[in-house]
């Protein structure tokens, strides 16, 4: 799964991968965690795309409690389609995340080694994502929650899961309901990502700044 990750990119960088109108102040986050309002791409009304801020943590359009500590911030790609929860945000409502990067942990026995992944060319990843719209006037929210599929061998020795990525190249297409989602639901080929050793100071949710995603033991490559 997807539980933390790093936005460091600035927009004049993610304008250069997908074109989109809105200027909003994007500061950087090196330990982005749910419930956080996050830079998000969507399809607007008239089929561009916008960036506006989205809260991590799906809250579905008919929830009666509306946001909570509980909301899903990931979606199994293979499920969705089922899911009361992400069957219509995955055919109607659904979102890019940027990231620059994410965190996974390695667990072995009561130790857990945190990781910082990258894309091994350097490009920032764009996250598949759902949203959903809730309640209604100064009560309303969006949110959102990202799609993962089964670990490609990149990552798979220290994580089962992985975010789903989609190319810029193909982002109109993704956001687009007039389009199949399924072709995108599948995992990164093999190659696609490093993996790298870090401080322990990310568990914590209260750290942050560029520090956290210095090695601790390796620039790249699995763990033994």
């Amino acid at each position: 799964m997807c539980g933390r990750y790093v936005i460091s990119y600035t927009l004049d960088e993610l304008r250069q991968l997908l074109e989109f109108e809105d200027r909003p102040n994007l500061e950087p986050n090196y330990n982005v965690a749910p419930s956080l309002d996050l830079p998000v791409l969507r399809r607007g009304a008239g089929g561009g795309m916008r960036l506006t801020p989205v809260r991590w943590g799906l809250v579905p359009h008919w929830s009666k409690r509306g946001p909570g500590s509980q909301d899903p911030i990931n979606a199994r790609s293979e499920t969705a389609a089922q899911k009361p929860s992400f069957r219509q945000a995955l055919a109607r409502r659904r979102a890019l995340v940027p990231a620059s990067g994410f965190y996974e942990w390695h667990r072995v026995g009561e130790t857990k080694t945190p990781y910082f992944i990258t894309r091994s060319d350097a490009r920032p990843m764009m996250f598949a994502g759902l949203w959903e719209r809730w309640g209604e006037g100064e009560a309303q929210i969006d949110s959102f929650a990202i799609l993962t599929a089964a670990a490609n061998e990149d990552i798979a020795s220290i994580h089962h899961r992985t975010p789903v990525l989609i190319d810029p190249g193909a982002a109109s297409d993704w956001l687009d309901p007039g389009i199949e989602p399924a072709p995108f639901l599948k995992p990164p080929p093999e190659g696609t990502f490093v993996l790298r050793e870090v401080s322990e100071k990310v568990n914590s949710v209260r750290n942050g700044g560029p520090g956290l995603i210095g090695h601790v033991a390796r620039l790249q490559g699995a763990p033994d």
